[in-house]
């Protein structure tokens, strides 16, 4: 099968006749259960989970209950109130492959007709399935061709620049946006083929992203390989070490630090603006623009993602607004050569 980009899988799940029900493929943390959590935001569907590791068939099926018919009882079964619902939802089966096998049977009908017993999902419903690998030795089980046949199969693959990009929307620390952007090969490794518990995933560094903030200068070192493994770990801390010598955006706006001539240092500062423009203070967005600025001067390279990704973020802040504004109107020959060569001068009108 082909593997897509994040993109491209929401794209499909978007597009996908309603009646279809597509299963995805990919290791363990690469962001399966995120990206169809977007695709039913995007259809503006509620989207409930079913983990088929955690349900026995009677959970789907439902508990059999006697009903009174008059002038007899008849058995009828309840189904799980999770789906029992009147309006169009998305059912999500993530670890489908992973279920036993009576489980895996008891969603035959659902996935090919929609219907559990004499219950018809809602018109509109979707249904989507995920697993892992068996290469990823994630207790996956073999499917059967009556299951698997029902469904239409793909492959998500890795992307940095689609991960930073859900990172700067998604409040991503600082130093791991720029750890990536400057090392994409750690955004993700496969399972370790030892026993190490840690290894590089988009999840993993999203669990480290979330304990920065929280956590300790000093613990740093043993977080990050308790998330993303020895390896990557090191490297990482190594790289925060020096991130945390660099300049501020303040010194720099205001000609007290010059831009230092470390790359990796480079990213942190793009990426240091990429976070600083969540605030509601229009004076950040042109902090942020002026350091960009600068940035440009001593790395295009880097500018351009700093623009791009500042300007693609979905939450249209009051920074983010003021630094659009900033960017486009300062006459700045670095920032006009850098929305030059970026995606943003595809679209030069003013909004």
């Amino acid at each position: 099968m082909l593997s897509l980009t994040p993109t491209e899988l929401v794209e499909l799940l978007l597009s996908l006749p309603a009646e279809r029900t597509p299963f995805i493929w990919g290791p363990p943390g690469i962001g399966k259960s995120a990206l169809v959590r977007e695709a039913a935001d995007l259809l503006e569907l509620p989207c409930v989970t079913l983990l088929g590791t955690q349900i026995a068939p009677e959970d789907l099926i439902g508990v059999p209950r006697i009903r009174n018919m008059g002038e007899s009882y008849v058995t009828e079964f309840c189904p799980p109130r999770a789906i029992l619902r009147t309006e169009p939802f998305l059912l999500f089966i993530d670890e489908l492959n992973s279920a036993v096998p009576d489980v895996q049977k008891a969603f035959y009908s659902l996935i090919l007709d929609r219907r559990l017993g004499d219950y018809v999902l809602p018109t509109g419903s979707r249904v989507v399935a995920a697993g892992n690998r068996v290469e990823d030795r994630a207790l996956v089980r073999p499917m059967a061709t009556a299951l698997s046949n029902r469904m239409v199969h793909v492959a998500l693959a890795p992307d940095a620049n689609a991960w930073l990009s859900w990172g700067a929307t998604n409040g991503v620390h600082a130093l791991v946006l720029a750890f990536v952007r400057a090392r994409p090969d750690r955004l993700f490794e496969p399972p370790p083929t030892d026993s190490t518990p840690a290894y590089p995933t988009p999840r993993a560094w999203h669990m480290l992203s979330d304990a920065l903030f929280v956590v300790g200068e000093h613990l740093w070192a043993a977080l990050a390989a308790g998330s993303v493994g020895d390896r990557a770990g090191a490297e990482f801390s190594a790289f925060a070490k020096r991130a945390l010598e660099a300049p501020s955006l303040e010194s720099l706006a205001a000609g007290k630090a010059s831009v230092p001539r470390d790359p990796e240092l480079i990213y942190f500062l793009g990426a240091s603006c990429i976070a600083k423009l969540a605030s509601s203070h229009p004076s950040d967005g042109e902090l942020c623009a002026k350091v960009v600025s600068l940035l440009g001067a001593a790395s295009k390279e880097v500018a351009v993602w700093t623009v791009d990704t500042a300007l693609g973020r979905k939450d249209k802040t009051v920074a983010l607004t003021a630094f659009e504004n900033y960017v486009r109107t300062s006459g700045s020959q670095v920032l006009v050569d850098v929305i030059r060569l970026g995606r943003y001068a595809r679209d030069p009108a003013p909004r």
